[in-house]
């Protein structure tokens, strides 16, 4: 998701400023429907990777919070048969 946002950055950067190197030119001006549905695809894509981002806190704090952690009793326990 994080490379994706990327590269939907980039070609947002691109229709805007264009690039000089190669000679492209900018695409904003004749194609403004273009930029404005792009502008909303980062918008979009951006929400969705900050719900997944809390999908993935939330969903790693029921695994864990489910689970004691080790305690020395049980290693020494272990050590000892």
């Amino acid at each position: 998701m994080v490379t994706s946002l990327a590269a939907i950055w980039e070609i947002l950067y691109l229709a805007y400023n264009g690039d000089q190197m190669v000679s492209w030119s900018e695409a904003c001006t004749s194609f403004g429907k273009f930029c404005s549905r792009l502008k909303l695809v980062l918008v979009l894509h951006a929400i969705t990777l900050c719900c997944f981002l809390a999908l993935a806190v939330i969903s790693a704090y029921r695994v864990f919070s489910r689970f004691q952690p080790p305690s020395k009793d049980n290693e020494e326990e272990k050590e000892m048969h």
